[in-house]
This record gives C-alpha cells, structure tokens and sequence, in this order.
C-alpha cells in the first residue's frame, strides 16, 4: 500500500474565506489525499498486485465500493478516487467538465508514482475510464466499464438519470439505490450506510459543484464527446451490463453500440445476471471474479504499451 501522501494547506473559497475549509486531518484512517493541480484529491488504498484505479462516479464516494473492494484487492492493488471537487469546490477552478478530469486523474497517477494502471468505472465513472484509456494509452492497462455511458446519447430520459445522480447528494440517495439495484430496492440499507457512501456535502458550493459536473457531462453527452472515441480506443476491455439495469433501461442498445464502434480491440462483453445498475451491489461475487479474471489475463506486464 502506497505510503500516506500530504498536501500543505487547506482549500477556502475565494467568495467566503471564512467558510470551514477542506482539513486532509478530519479524513479517517482509510482515506488519504495527494494534491494535483492544487486540488485535494481524497482516495482509498487496498491489496497488493496490479493497480486497479476506480473512477467513482459523482456524489459517490470511496465507501460506496467498499464491500466489493474487500473482494478484489486479494489479488489487485485497488485505488477507488473520490470525484474531484465535491471537497474543495474552489480548487477546480469552474472546470468540471471530462476532459479536466480526464487529465486530474493522470495526473493522480503520475503523483502516485504508478507508471501503468488498469482503470475502472461505472455509469458515468465507467464512460469517463474509457475515455482515460484513449487519451492516455501509454498509462492505461485495462479498462472496465460497469454499465458505462461511454456510448449514450441525449434524451429526456437520459437527462432524467443525470438529474436523479444530481439529487442523491441532497437526499434523494435512496430513491437513486431502489432504482439502480436489485437487492436496496426491496430493502434500502440503513440511513447511516447511506451516508456513509456518499461524499459529504455540507456547503451550498459543494451542491453547485455536483451540478456544475452534471451540466457538464451533459454537454459531452450531447456533443458525443465519448462516444467519437470508441473507433480508435485499442485497450483491453472488458464491458459489464447488468441484466435489470432500470437506470439505463436501453442499456443493451448502446452496449451493443460500444461492441459496434470499437473496432481495434475485441471487447470482451458479459451480461450480469439479477443485478441493477449498480451490479457490483447485487451480484458482488460475480462481478468481482470476472474482473479479477480479466485483469489477470490482461496483466500489466503483458499489455503495458512500449515507450521506446
């Protein structure tokens, strides 16, 4: 595990220097921090082996994939990074858009002193990896997508989802968990373990940042931003789609889109039986070893792009 990396300082906003800033001393144990671009980016660390960076989708934290991490990190270093921003709103400058995350979380690795990693996501998470593998092929192992939104378009229905990850921060988290899993939809988990895995929002900037991000991957939703990538993504890459994905429900549609569009690499698609969108929630197990699996015969050492 890497050791504890710090950052000096802390983050007050320019419109309100007195507002309690963002203190890397009032994380737990678990959680650590590394500043990039003069932005405190708080992550996870567990196992040893590969590393496996997960892109946690907004307002979702690192505690969200806990459980699942437990599972996975027998075999794979796992870095689960909480979404950029939602700590020190200010610190991003007004940019929330992909492309700024894309090159925050190159440049996560680079502080990290990983060279090569395998990266993962899920919903938007999953979209923003395979992204992170086009652009930065000569760091990118492996990419996994768990119901991605690598190749969706604009809709209203769509633009519903966006909005229903937008309210889970102030609230609406239970509504967001009954309709993307299986399992929480016919019993939610206790209030206490909700909020424990999202990131906590405590400030009226903290709010308009998660819009900020949402507005944002909107507009590259509409401008195809991800989806222009996929005919010249080359990555090893694994596509998840849960069978009963009721957040997505044309899920099956644009991962037969993403199947169409990549056309360097053969995909390697498996469906997820008797899970939600959030299929690493409901099926833990299976979702674990089939990424363990992959990972394993996609290991760094055989897939690692040539620098010389």
């Amino acid at each position: 595990m890497a050791a504890f990396l710090s950052f000096g300082g802390s983050f007050p906003t320019a419109a309100d220097p007195l507002r309690v800033a963002f203190n890397p001393k009032d994380l737990p144990p678990d959680l650590h921090t590394v500043s990039v671009q003069n932005i405190p980016i708080v992550y996870s660390d567990q196992g040893k082996g590969d590393p496996l960076i997960i892109l946690s989708s907004y307002p979702l934290g690192t505690k969200f994939w806990g459980d699942w991490v437990a599972r996975l990190s027998t075999s794979v270093r796992v870095i689960v990074v909480e979404p950029p921003g939602i700590r020190a709103p200010s610190s991003m400058g007004g940019d929330f858009s992909s492309l700024h995350l894309l090159y925050i979380y190159r440049d996560f690795v680079k502080a990290m002193g990983l060279g090569t990693v395998h990266v993962m996501g899920e919903g938007e998470g999953g979209g923003l990896a395979v992204a992170f593998g086009h652009h930065f092929p000569e760091i990118s192992g492996a990419v996994v997508s768990i119901d991605g939104f690598e190749s969706v378009n604009w809709s209203e229905g769509f633009g519903g989802v966006l909005k229903l990850f937008e309210q889970s921060a102030t609230g609406g988290f239970g509504m967001l968990l009954s309709s993307g899993s299986l399992k929480y939809g016919e019993q939610p988990p206790s209030r206490e373990a909700m909020e424990k895995w999202l990131v906590p929002i405590q400030e009226e900037d903290q709010k308009k940042a998660i819009h900020d991000r949402f507005k944002a991957f909107a507009s590259d939703v509409q401008e195809s931003y991800i989806l222009a990538m996929l005919p010249n993504f080359n990555r090893p890459f694994l596509l998840l789609r849960a069978e009963n994905d009721q957040l997505l429900p044309d899920g099956d549609k644009y991962a037969q889109r993403t199947r169409s569009q990549i056309r360097k690499v053969t995909v390697d698609y498996q469906v997820i039986p008797k899970a939600g969108h959030f299929a690493f929630l409901d099926q833990p197990d299976k979702v674990a070893e089939l990424v363990r699996t992959f990972l394993s015969n996609n290991a760094i050492s055989k897939t690692a792009p040539r620098t010389n």
